[in-house]
């Protein structure tokens, strides 16, 4: 008769009792798995920083590349001067126009409320809404949108609530970017020193190709949301709209997010366009569809081109996923992520889609 088996028992009723065994070192395993998440979750502002500066380095890896090449200088010497070239233009950006974007957006946001009851008393308004009660629902809702802002912005938002916050935020950004980017090269031969020959060439043409796709459409989209900000705000200030400048801003920071970011800054601006009259928001309303001919059709093809090759859905989807997850900054580094995921997966089943082709052929 054999021995008992020792995961099993059998009882006078011939049911079946199942014995579990946790060992040790499975519980020791879970533990540290859970610490470790825990403390991935305690440092996530940091690791978004540090994911935010990786994302800067690969944006601007190319523009350093490029400046090697033309002027002859050492990688440090040239990514010293491009940072610190971006932190100049970018504060003398702000110092000369923060104080009135902040008084703009300040005086947007108070007045909303009356913004939307303007245009709820307008005779198209009230057509609106007659049908849906749409504006009666915005202005009931529009402290909300200003309260949601910190939410919406995600992430870094939560850094940069104080001054101290802030100083510490864009330094932080700003050394890491610059250090990476003069380590950049040293950081991948590193690990190209860890592949064999073949992996190593795959290796480098994926990670170019990732750099490159995500340096030309950030800097693109960077560029064309500039010229829709212009456009949108010498629109404004040509209709005579208030809060001109804080109606760019939205539109510039609103049209990086791809596909809807240009629709959400129209109907913001063609609410106030709205509570001025009705022939203002007729001209606004004809502005915004030229301009989207002109941006879909000659700006993005020209600036950016078709370094994505990422369908509209997946553009959405990006969006959707990355923007809850980081907020506004996820909604903006969503569709580069995505290209880079199909650039990888593209790679990755190169051969497998080679030998299918060619089994497809021979059975042809």
């Amino acid at each position: 008769m054999g021995a008992p088996d020792s995961s099993r028992a059998t009882d006078d009723t011939g049911r079946r009792e199942l014995a579990v065994f946790i060992s040790i070192r499975t519980i020791l395993l879970v533990g540290v798995a859970v610490a470790l998440a825990w403390a991935l979750a305690s440092i996530g502002h940091v690791l978004l920083l540090i994911f935010v500066s990786i994302f800067c380095v690969a944006v601007l890896s190319p523009v350093v590349d490029w400046m090697e090449r033309k002027l002859g200088w050492n990688r440090a010497t040239c990514s010293t001067v491009l940072v610190l070239g971006i932190v100049v233009v970018v504060g003398v950006v702000l110092l000369i126009l923060l104080q009135p974007i902040v008084n703009g957006v300040r005086h947007l946001n108070d007045n909303l409320p009356r913004v939307v009851d303007e245009a709820r008393r307008s005779d198209l308004g009230s057509f609106i809404n007659g049908g849906s009660d749409s504006l009666d629902t915005l202005k009931a809702h529009a402290g909300d949108i200003t309260n949601g802002v910190a939410k919406v912005s995600g992430g870094i938002a939560d850094v940069g609530v104080s001054a101290f916050g802030a100083i510490t935020l864009v330094f932080s950004v700003t050394f890491l970017t610059l250090f990476g980017l003069i380590d950049e090269p040293r950081v991948r031969a590193s690990v190209g020193a860890l592949l064999y020959r073949d992996k190593r060439e795959r290796y480098d043409e994926v990670t170019n190709r990732i750099i490159r796709t995500t340096s030309r459409y950030m800097l693109g989209n960077l560029a064309i949301s500039v010229i829709c900000g212009t456009v949108y705000g010498l629109t404004a200030v040509i209709l005579g709209l208030p809060y001109a400048l804080a109606l760019a801003l939205i539109a510039g920071i609103l049209d990086i997010i791809p596909n809807i970011g240009s629709l959400l800054a129209g109907i913001i601006i063609g609410i106030v366009a709205l509570s001025v009259s009705l022939a203002a928001l007729i001209a606004f309303v004809i502005v915004i569809l030229v301009y989207q001919q002109v941006e879909n059709n000659i700006l993005q093809p020209t600036i950016i081109g078709k370094v994505t090759h990422v369908s509209g859905f997946t553009v959405i989807v990006s969006v959707l996923v990355f923007g809850t997850l980081f907020g506004i900054i996820g909604a903006i580094i969503g569709v580069p992520i995505a290209a880079a995921i199909e650039i990888v997966l593209d790679e990755a089943t190169a051969a497998r889609r080679a030998r299918i082709a060619a089994s497809d052929a021979a059975a042809a």
